[in-house]
């Protein structure tokens, strides 16, 4: 990127030589009255080769796009720390179009982001559902400091996004998928995901998946087994059979069994 504000500065420079060498010809109307031209015209240059750079980083694609990130914590402006409930899950997935997808414990959200070179980070309005989660949740509070969120940085592969005013930093961890993780040695691999209701009631799925590049899932859920078939998604590994289901992203998973929505997260319990 800086290579490219580099040409579009030369560019401008050019810009400004050839108009003052054409002002040269309005030398006639008097030596001061020429050089506030030739500076007014040098002006306008410069600053069109700035906008042009601006413009050029602007559509640049971003570091974050394609990217997905889990929530590791926040820190409040007050130095507390807050860390996502147990099982639950909190997830940022940026997209290359400019849309965002938001996991906030029993809720999720969709909306915009806008990236303004170098570290500006921005939330437009984000449309989520409303359940009622557990008590201790922070998903009514994660959800709504989107609209505050203002600045990132990389910080040691990890992302930290700054609230507005010093309202605090929210740190993100890289989400990996975890049947991209699976190799030949893994085909029938059997995942176990802790999961919780909107009531705050656990169960345990155990998924296996089939094949090196895995296009089906057979689902455990108590006593009862399902198989559900890979079908397309936007992002993740989303599979669908009768009654239910399975979505998977990263250590995440969002299930539906039979009409019960459950959130997901794998554990070696």
């Amino acid at each position: 990127m800086n290579g490219r504000r580099t040409r579009v500065w030369k560019r401008g420079a050019v810009i400004a030589l050839v108009a003052v060498a054409a002002c040269g010809k309005d030398r006639g109307k008097g030596p001061q009255q020429g050089d506030r031209a030739d500076e007014a015209l040098v002006q306008r240059a410069i600053d069109s080769a700035r906008m042009e750079a601006e413009r050029a980083a602007a559509a640049a694609p971003s570091e974050l796009a394609g990217s997905t990130w889990r929530l590791v914590q926040l820190q409040s402006s007050n130095d507390s720390v807050y860390a996502p409930e147990a099982k639950a899950v909190y997830t940022v997935e940026f997209g290359t179009d400019g849309r965002v997808s938001v996991v906030g414990g029993c809720n999720r959200g969709s909306g915009t982001y806008t990236v303004t070179p170098p570290s500006g980070l921005t939330f437009g309005p984000l449309a989520t559902t409303r359940a009622m989660c557990p008590p201790g949740s922070m998903s009514a509070r994660f959800l709504r400091d989107f609209q505050y969120m203002r600045s990132y940085v990389m910080v040691g592969g990890r992302l930290h996004v700054s609230l507005m005013a010093d309202g605090g930093i929210y740190e993100f961890a890289p989400e990996e998928d975890i049947t991209a993780q699976m190799g030949a040695g893994d085909a029938a691999r059997e995942v176990i995901f802790a999961c919780s209701d909107s009531t705050g009631a656990r169960s345990r799925i155990f998924a296996r998946f089939a094949g090196t590049r895995p296009d089906k899932v057979t689902l455990r859920l108590r006593e009862k087994t399902a198989v559900a078939q890979q079908v397309q998604s936007g992002s993740g590994a989303r599979y669908e059979g009768p009654g239910v289901m399975f979505w998977n992203k990263g250590r995440d998973a969002m299930v539906t069994w039979h009409g019960a929505n459950l959130n997901c997260a794998t554990t070696r319990e």
